[in-house]
């Protein structure tokens, strides 16, 4: 609950910042976007109760993840007095394919079977883990601040033709505990490059490493608990006003 708090009072002020600058004070952006995607877990490892209503303790065990995808949008604002800075909120998907595998998993139990993401998964007393297939989902989102640097300007084009950029910020996603929806808190990292084509739009691409750890999921008495980043490269459509 705390968590939540948190995120609304962040929303919140973000928003109020965004309508005390006014669009008479900044250049305002809508951003879509898509690209390739990979979730890394690292430090995997489950406790609680199995279906059996036996005790779990799996510390380690090594899961693979395929490349995927994102998508997501963006919107904020360049602030015209100082336009290098400006402050954004990104709202984004990420799905990654885990494969079918079985792997080596450290356990003090003699073994478990349980569910993740809907799809069984056990573990033998010697520590040998069954993980089927399963597709990862990551739906978060970010409030961060972004600086710029305005290449080619001209009368044209004010802010710049070319427009390479850093952005930064806190980062949550959301979880499951049970029936209840939680978020998690990580953070954002991207580095990008916009061309503008028009004075109301530009195009842009952009690598991003999206991190959250101890990132907690929550199933029927099992809490699978791991260490989530993120490497995405996207391209988009930015909508300038």
């Amino acid at each position: 609950m705390t968590r939540i708090r948190t995120v609304v009072v962040l929303l919140t002020t973000i928003m109020s910042v965004a309508c005390g600058v006014g669009p008479a004070a900044a250049e305002w952006n809508f951003d879509l976007y898509g690209g390739a995607a990979k979730l890394n877990l690292s430090n995997f490892g489950v406790h609680g109760t199995d279906e059996r209503g036996a005790g779990v303790n799996v510390p380690a065990l090594h899961v693979d993840t395929d490349w995927g995808f994102t998508v997501g949008v963006r919107s904020g604002y360049w602030l015209n007095p100082v336009p290098f800075l400006g402050f954004d909120l990104d709202v984004f998907y990420v799905q990654a394919p885990v494969p079918s595998q079985i792997t080596k998993a450290a356990t003090t139990v003699a073994g478990f079977v349980g569910e993740f993401l809907d799809r069984r998964i056990t573990v033998s007393p010697d520590g040998v883990a069954v993980i089927p297939h399963t597709n990862l989902p990551l739906f978060g989102f970010a409030p961060e601040i972004r600086l710029r640097w305005p290449l080619l300007v001209d009368q044209t084009f004010p802010h710049g033709r070319l427009q390479p950029y850093i952005t930064a910020g806190p980062s949550w996603a959301f979880s499951l505990k049970n029936d209840h929806v939680v978020v998690e808190l990580g953070g954002k990292l991207g580095i990008g490059f916009a061309v503008q084509i028009a004075p109301a739009i530009a195009l842009f691409t952009e690598y991003r490493y999206i991190f959250y750890p101890g990132f907690e999921f929550t199933d029927k008495n099992l809490t699978y608990k791991t260490d989530i980043n993120s490497h995405s490269a996207i391209v988009g459509l930015s909508l300038r006003f």
